[in-house]
């Protein structure tokens, strides 16, 4: 999500609208005894006003323009750009710290997504993220961060940076920030992972944006986001609000069994886990939620009576009548029976993949060759 609003940093110093009013009260020849009983006030308020100590609010803005003649929107703006400076030079103070953030985050895969906007100036370029982060500082990011990978750090398998693995969710964020959903309905989202598992065996041209029209009617923003260097996980879900959860996928590895095994995954967590935490698929894991959320795609794909079955096929005729029978495509079997027998080549034919459509940001289904 491209952001609109930069900041000029070109001032080292902040020059306080009280000094436009000295000049206006000497200009009208008062003292500032006078000028302060006229605007209804101490002394002592006029003294921190003129110093900068004390802001010109909109109704004091309002009595210098019946006093002085000059006009409430001056004074506000006078007032506003004086504030600005100073949160300015309070951002440069801080320009090693943000040096040595800018240097742990992806700047470069922001700004070419377009989610940022790119700067050499350390200070313009903190700035943009803590935008991005929807942070008030450099300070808060390690809290923020921690609040949405504590769960997936606990694992020993979890192998991505939680710099990286952050802002690919944060990525994930924005895009769900930009699809209308209905009110989060457990029932219905069900039945819409019923219709989305009928796709499988012969999915739509623009399937893609279909499940995403599905998942929506059901309170859940289905968005994909490309992985990019560093990022080692499949997918992602959280609650946004009480009404509106998220389901963020990329296409990593390609294949469709792995595609659609963790696309019902993330359903799991939406439908059976907390709303507080936010969950990642990346390895195996012990963690009760997970195994749950594992047995629950398996189910939905290939239920567990077919497993001995499949683990005895021997030829790619098996494997294809079985997928004939579950009313999927060959790939989920062959997928299910490399699970089972830990024989990763056999059957890899059967395979299709999962890509990006250039032509229409989607996803496509490529048979293999």
């Amino acid at each position: 999500m491209p952001t609109n609003k930069t900041y000029a940093y070109a001032p080292d110093y902040a020059v306080a609208p009280g000094e436009s009013l000295r000049e206006a009260i000497e200009y009208l020849g008062m003292t500032q005894v006078e000028f302060a009983q006229r605007m209804g006030m101490t002394p002592q308020s006029l003294s921190r006003i003129l110093s900068g100590k004390q802001p010109i609010t909109h109704e004091t803005a309002q009595k210098l323009e019946f006093i002085t003649g000059i006009s409430r929107e001056f004074w506000n703006n006078l007032e506003a750009r004086y504030r600005e400076q100073l949160q300015i030079i309070e951002l440069k103070k801080q320009e090693n710290s943000f040096k040595n953030f800018i240097k742990l985050i992806p700047v470069k895969e922001l700004a070419k997504r377009g989610y940022i906007q790119k700067f050499k100036e350390y200070v313009k370029q903190g700035v943009e993220l803590l935008k991005f982060y929807k942070i008030g500082e450099i300070a808060a990011f390690d809290g923020y961060a921690e609040s949405m990978v504590a769960a997936a750090r606990s694992s020993p398998a979890f192998s991505t940076s939680v710099y990286n693995a952050v802002t690919y969710i944060t990525m994930g964020m924005h895009e769900a920030e930009k699809i209308d959903v209905a009110d989060y309905n457990e029932k219905k989202f069900k039945e819409v992972l019923g219709q989305a598992r009928s796709m499988i065996k012969e999915p739509p041209e623009d399937f893609s944006a279909d499940l995403q029209e599905l998942f929506a009617s059901a309170g859940v923003a289905l968005v994909y986001v490309p992985a990019f260097t560093g990022v080692s996980f499949s997918g992602a879900s959280k609650w946004i609000s009480s009404s509106k959860a998220m389901i963020i996928m990329n296409i990593r590895g390609k294949r469709e069994d792995r595609f659609w095994f963790s696309l019902f995954h993330e359903a799991a967590h939406i439908l059976k886990h907390s709303k507080t935490k936010i969950y990642i698929a990346e390895a195996a894991s012990t963690n009760p939620e997970e195994e749950e959320a594992e047995r629950f795609a398996a189910h939905i794909l290939i239920p567990a009576k077919y497993d001995e079955r499949i683990q005895k096929a021997t030829t790619e005729a098996e494997i294809i009548k079985i997928a004939e029978e579950l009313d999927v495509s060959p790939g989920i079997v062959a997928g299910r029976y490399q699970h089972l027998n830990k024989n990763w080549k056999l059957f890899n034919n059967l395979f299709r993949s999962i890509e990006w459509a250039e032509e229409s940001s989607g996803l496509k289904v490529v048979s293999s060759k």
